[in-house]
């Protein structure tokens, strides 16, 4: 069976399309809600505590590698290196899994206090950032008239350089 897809553009105002999915997009897509089933095993069959043998490795694990993406993110954009764009995308969701964690492992009272703090300032806030920064530092595409991809990155703005 084959699929007719166009690949050229077929007229003014009307965009080039590829030809079908990947693969790879229909395995992300099926994935998500092949999850479901297993958030409701998770949310009622879990215990309420628990011990973790690595708890304090795995924390230190996490936490370098938090530091780790924000240093390379303000190395790269510090430079105005378009991979700049790619540290901050995936350094931004560090923080908020880390707030999220925090947060609801905390015991009641100063440890849940202290991480509903951390959380307000300076976790959201770098996340925020983050991904702020990764969104303003995309590579623009040129939506004008069709021309060698060479053509338009000789000509096109860096990234950081935008106002």
């Amino acid at each position: 069976m084959s699929t007719l897809i166009p690949v050229r553009s077929v007229g003014p105002g009307r965009p080039a399309r590829r030809p079908g999915l990947r693969w790879q997009a229909f395995v992300l897509i099926g994935a998500g809600p092949a999850l479901v089933p297993w958030l409701f095993v998770l949310a009622f069959e879990l215990p309420g505590a628990t011990v973790a043998a690595h708890w304090s490795t795995a924390w230190a694990g996490f936490d370098g590698l938090e530091a780790l993406g924000l240093i390379a993110t303000g190395l790269l954009l510090g430079r105005r290196d378009p991979r700049g764009c790619l540290a901050a995308a995936a350094t931004a969701p560090l923080p908020v899994v880390d707030a999220w964690f925090d947060v609801v492992t905390a015991t009641p009272g100063g440890d849940r206090a202290t991480a509903v703090a951390m959380a307000v300032f300076p976790e959201m806030p770098l996340a925020i950032t983050c991904a702020v920064l990764a969104v303003r530092a995309l590579p623009r595409r040129d939506h004008g008239s069709p021309s060698p991809p060479s053509a338009r990155a000789a000509h096109r703005p860096h990234p950081m350089e935008r106002q």
